[in-house]
């Protein structure tokens, strides 16, 4: 049996031709998209940000596989995505929003394909083959009525899952609140379940602007200047985490993928067209690398815990280490996902619906996810913070024109 083929190639500056090149390489849309294809293009607009800066797929990249599709006359294209948890609030931080922000409204606009957002779309609950642990799991409609998917995620690592990619990009087509169940279950476990159901058919990466660490804008951001793609998603997210660092046998997802017979992770199985890994490889910092750097002596314990309160922590630390108070956070334990039994220190706060059974025992955030005025109040209030001097720092931040914000 052949081995995939996964592309790398340098963008340089026009996107469009490299985001072909990077296509063809990988074997072209041939045999994949047809006359009678239905495709969703699934790209990762997870919140509200702008394209370019590493936290989201760039539009440009979005706008030039769309194209490619449509060149082939489909019966059908549509883009769609559902935003995370805590991005997905009717008129407030929607998908709409989110993929009007990005650019991608523009795009869908431009070359007359509609947009989805999956979070709200008509779903209907699927059975797992052979589950590892989902037996089931809600699916919007858009994806299961179409029959060719072309995953165009950004090339990003994750504080839960090692990096988010092809695969990981799924998790949009999950509505609402149902994507919560993967962290509960076990994510990358869960992945997995997902993929046995909505595996890409196609996938192009956004390696244009990377983000490590903690998502934080400018200050994470890794400029790449890469596009890649293959046929085997399994394959192409095995490629750009050796492209960040990562050995494949690191990704749990990736491996429980593979050990399910949807695609290979395994190096030696894969065949690299363009530019050679070593070339462009650039060791990505971890999540909590970057945490203990920049907040010593802040402990964060996070079992289970969901994108809700995992994104929703990072905020009012931000704003905190801007008012120049992050001195004050030593000894701190923020406890967001399952609640524990033990932990460290005598300066808790717990956060969020899943840590709830804590709240008549620690200074408790409610909500799924909490707001982000409500943590930063608690935290401030346990830490001895001036919380109006946080957010007078947390104002300015959002009056520049993008600032570090996380929106």
């Amino acid at each position: 049996m052949p081995k995939p083929i996964v592309s790398i190639v340098k963008a340089g500056e026009n996107v469009v031709l490299a985001v072909r090149k990077a296509v063809s390489l990988a074997g072209g849309l041939d045999g994949i998209v047809n006359s009678e294809s239905k495709v969703l293009i699934k790209p990762n607009i997870a919140s509200r940000d702008k394209s370019g800066c590493g936290k989201i797929t760039d539009a440009r990249v979005t706008q030039a596989i769309t194209k490619m599709v449509l060149e082939k006359k489909p019966k059908s294209v549509i883009i769609g995505e559902g935003s995370a948890v805590g991005y997905d609030f009717p008129d407030l931080q929607d998908t709409m929003k989110a993929l009007e922000e990005s650019g991608t409204r523009e795009v869908a606009t431009k070359l007359g394909v509609p947009l989805v957002d999956l979070n709200t779309d008509r779903h209907r609950e699927v059975e797992v083959p052979n589950p590892l642990v989902m037996k089931s799991v809600k699916i919007a409609q858009t994806v299961l009525e179409s029959d060719v998917i072309i995953s165009v995620p950004v090339m990003k690592t994750h504080i839960r899952s090692a990096v988010t990619l092809s695969v990981k990009n799924m998790k949009g087509v999950m509505p609402g609140a149902e994507k919560k169940k993967t962290h509960r279950l076990g994510l990358e476990l869960a992945i997995a379940d997902l993929n046995s159901i909505v595996r890409p058919h196609f996938a192009v990466v956004d390696g244009l602007m990377g983000m490590e660490g903690l998502w934080e804008y400018p200050d994470d951001c890794v400029p790449m200047g890469l596009v890649g793609a293959g046929r085997d998603p399994i394959a192409v997210d095995s490629v750009f985490a050796q492209i960040m660092g990562m050995e494949s046998k690191e990704i749990m997802h990736l491996v429980y993928c593979q050990e399910k017979g949807l695609g290979k992770c395994d190096p030696g199985r894969i065949e690299v067209a363009g530019v050679p890994i070593s070339e462009v490889r650039r060791p990505f910092h971890t999540a909590f690398a970057v945490m203990r750097k920049r907040y010593p002596g802040l402990i964060i314990q996070s079992e289970k815990a969901c994108t809700g309160c995992t994104g929703e922590i990072i905020s009012p630390l931000i704003y905190i280490r801007e008012a120049k108070q992050v001195e004050k956070l030593k000894g701190l334990t923020v406890i967001i996902g399952e609640a524990p039994e033990q932990w460290e220190g005598e300066k808790v706060v717990a956060i969020g619906k899943c840590a709830q059974r804590l709240k008549d025992r620690l200074p408790f955030v409610p909500g799924c996810p909490p707001a982000v005025d409500a943590i930063t109040e608690k935290i401030c209030e346990v830490c001895n913070i001036d919380v109006q001097l946080v957010f007078q720092k947390q104002e300015e931040l959002h009056r520049t024109k993008y600032g570090k914000s996380l929106h």
